[in-house]
C-alpha cells in the first residue's frame, strides 16, 4: 500500500481546432477500481504553438487555469493522495473540448458550469461503462476517444442548447492511461523540478518535495475535424504528473474535500451526523 497523487501538469497546443482563439474545457480524473476517486474541469484559452501550464499565474498572483467543479481535486488540478494497494487498477482520464465559435466567450457563468458538469458526468459514466465491457486489457483509450466524438460533436449546442453552434466547436483529445498500484511501486521516480508561474514576470524555479514522474502523450482531433473549414487538424500534447507522497496531511486533504474548511472543529463536523466513516474515507484517501 501507497499513497499517490496525480495531477494534470500542461498541455502543449501545436496546433488549436479552430479559426479563432480556442476555449478548451478540459477535464481530468482518476478512477480506482473502476470508481471516481477525483475529478474537476476548467476553461483553458489557447492559440497553436504555445503552452497552457496549470503552474502558470496572472500579473495579479491568480492561477490562469484554475480547476473548477471539482471533487477531491485542488484548484491547482491536484489528485489525491490516493491510498493505492497493488492489485489495484488506476485509470488517469481526460478530454479537451473547443468550445470558442459564435460567440461562447459571452456564455453566462452558470452555462459554462453546466457545460462543464455534463462533460464531466459523460466521461465518468462512459468510462465505467467501457471498462465494464472491455476489462482492463481492452482498448479502453480507443473506446473511450470514439464514445466522446460521437457525444461532442455539437458540444455546446447539444448540451446546453446554445444554436449559434460553429463549425469548429468540438473534440480536441481524449485519452486514458492504464496503471496497476504494482506498476506505479515500480515506476523510477525522483524530485521533478518545474518553473512555476512561466507566463508572468516572476518565474520561479521549483523541484518537489515528493518523486514523481512526468507523462506525455499526443493527440489529434482528425477524426472529426473539417480541414476545409477549420485548417490544420488539432495537435495537443498533454502532459500529467504522478508523485510518490510519503504521507497525508489533513489539513490539505480537507481543503480539498471542502470549502472553507475549519480543522479545529473536528472532523466529526465533516461526516454525516451519526454515521460510521474512517478519517481516509472522510479526506478522500480511500472510497
Amino acid at each position: 500500500m501507497s499513497f499517490y497523487s496525480f495531477n494534470l501538469e500542461k498541455l502543449v497546443i501545436k496546433h488549436k481546432r479552430g479559426n479563432i482563439t480556442d476555449q478548451d474545457v478540459v477535464t481530468f480524473g482518476v478512477f480506482v477500481n473502476q470508481v471516481d476517486r477525483g475529478h474537476g474541469s476548467g476553461k483553458f484559452v489557447v492559440e497553436s504553438n504555445s503552452e497552457a501550464s496549470t503552474y502558470d499565474r496572472t500579473e495579479d498572483g491568480l492561477l490562469s487555469f484554475p480547476a473548477r467543479n471539482r471533487f477531491n481535486m485542488s484548484d491547482r488540478w491536484v489528485i489525491g493522495p490516493l491510498e493505492i494497494d497493488p492489485a489495484d487498477i488506476v485509470n488517469v482520464v481526460y478530454t479537451g473540448t473547443n468550445t470558442s465559435d459564435s460567440s461562447l466567450s459571452s456564455l453566462a457563468h452558470q452555462e459554462q458550469d453546466e457545460l462543464e458538469l455534463k462533460i464531466l458526468n459523460f466521461v465518468a459514466k462512459k468510462f465505467v461503462e467501457i471498462v465494464a465491457g472491455a476489462g482492463f486489457g481492452g482498448d479502453v483509450a480507443s473506446a473511450l476517444s470514439d464514445a466522446f466524438d460521437k457525444a461532442f460533436a455539437d458540444p455546446v449546442g447539444d448540451l446546453i442548447g446554445y444554436k449559434q453552434q460553429g463549425p469548429c466547436n468540438g473534440p480536441v483529445f481524449s485519452g486514458v492511461v492504464n496503471f496497476t498500484g504494482s506498476g506505479l511501486d515500480h515506476l523510477p521516480m525522483a524530485p521533478l523540478t518545474r518553473t512555476l508561474y512561466p507566463g508572468t514576470q516572476y518565474p520561479k524555479t521549483y523541484t518537489s518535495s515528493n518523486p514523481g514522474k512526468s507523462f506525455s502523450n499526443t493527440y489529434t482531433d482528425e477524426a472529426t475535424h473539417d480541414t476545409e473549414i477549420c485548417g490544420h487538424i488539432a495537435e495537443t500534447d498533454v502532459w500529467f504528473e504522478v508523485f510518490k507522497v510519503p504521507f497525508i496531511s489533513v489539513r490539505s486533504s480537507l481543503t480539498f474535500r471542502f470549502p472553507s474548511p475549519f480543522p479545529s472543529a473536528g472532523l466529526r463536523s465533516y461526516g454525516q451526523p451519526g454515521a460510521t466513516i474512517s478519517i481516509k474515507s472522510l479526506l478522500g484517501v480511500r472510497p
